[in-house]
């Protein structure tokens, strides 16, 4: 596979994209960036706490910036947060600057591996599965937009890297 400038990971919370990301990175000699560890960095506070003081509004312009500095930045592996498909600017430029990788996930399997996660706001622990099938139904159109799309299963990250490669 050659280089395209940005490989963007997407997919519902839980999916994989944080795991896959550095394997496939390392794989192709690239950096790895977690969008939501950027903007962590970046505001100086969890997401659950931007939640707590500005909503999931301020939480998606906080993400929006970081998509656009690294939309412009070198080649790398993205890892983006699940809801970064939400914005069209986000949509916008994860289309011009890379190729977008879609990682499809069941939602049991989802809602096994979210169960006792708790720095996601928008998937309180006793409303998980439900919350997957409202976010699916919200987002599936444009995580189906991706140029590559891996129905991930039970496989490991390294068959899900060998899959995308």
């Amino acid at each position: 596979m050659p280089k395209p400038t940005h490989l963007w990971l997407l997919g519902l919370s839980g999916s994989g994209k944080s795991t896959v990301g550095p394997l496939l990175a390392k794989k192709l000699s690239l950096p790895f960036i977690d969008s939501d560890e950027r903007i962590v960095q970046n505001a100086k506070l969890s997401i659950p706490q931007i939640f707590a003081q500005g909503g999931e509004k301020e939480f998606r312009h906080r993400e929006s910036g970081i998509i656009a500095q690294l939309a412009a930045s070198a080649a790398s592996v993205i890892a983006c947060g699940g809801g970064v498909v939400l914005d069209p600017q986000n949509r916008i430029a994860l289309s011009q600057s890379g190729l977008r990788i879609y990682l499809q996930a069941d939602l049991p399997l989802l809602s096994r591996r979210l169960a006792h996660s708790s720095d996601r706001p928008l998937l309180p622990p006793d409303q998980i599965y439900p919350k997957l099938v409202e976010q699916l139904a919200e987002r599936k159109k444009w995580y189906e937009e991706s140029e590559i799309q891996i129905p991930i299963g039970t496989d490991s990250p390294e068959q899900i890297c060998g899959k995308i490669l």
